[in-house]
């Protein structure tokens, strides 16, 4: 009877650490993070952490709070839904425009692809509905500039890591 309690125990033990040992890198995606800036070296936020839909996205000094904290959600199409930790709205583009120079916005989540982003090898982010890409307005560097969506190009204010 003892070898068979040692046995289920092991079992068990065994279980569990190969569930750790194999956690995928989507598992790791799910955790929040921020959205560095390559060409400026701010972050990608909403000002004064507002919860308003509608509310245009900024860049910032980089920091911790949860205004500059997002989760990047894998969709079976390929593309990603990127969620702010602060609001639990998506980043999206407003009316689904495909204009140049459109201001980024939070907005309830849904599934206009107006909120789908595909991450490229450039680390741009492409919006699917636009086919433009995530980008500070006029590469400007001061807290506060607007992020938009622009032509994608080779410019790094459109190079975000994380």
């Amino acid at each position: 009877m003892a070898i068979k309690m040692i046995t289920r125990v092991s079992a068990a033990a065994a279980t569990v650490v190969c569930a750790v040992a194999f956690s995928t890198p989507a598992d790791a995606a799910a955790a929040y993070q921020r959205f560095d800036n390559l060409g400026t070296g701010k972050c990608l936020a909403v000002p004064n952490a507002s919860k308003t839909a509608g509310t245009g996205l900024i860049q910032w000094t980089c920091g911790y709070g949860s205004e500059q904290q997002w989760k990047i959600e894998a969709l079976p199409s390929g593309s990603v839904k990127i969620t702010n930790e602060n609001s639990q709205m998506c980043l999206a583009m407003p009316n689904s425009s495909l204009t140049n120079g459109t201001q980024a916005i939070q907005w309830p989540c849904n599934d206009n692809l107006d909120q789908r982003w595909i991450h490229d090898s450039a680390n741009r982010l492409r919006n699917v509905n636009s086919d433009r890409c995530l980008a500070v307005a006029n590469s400007d560097t001061t807290n506060g500039a607007e992020v938009i969506q622009w032509t994608c190009n080779t410019n790094s204010d459109q190079q975000w890591i994380w």
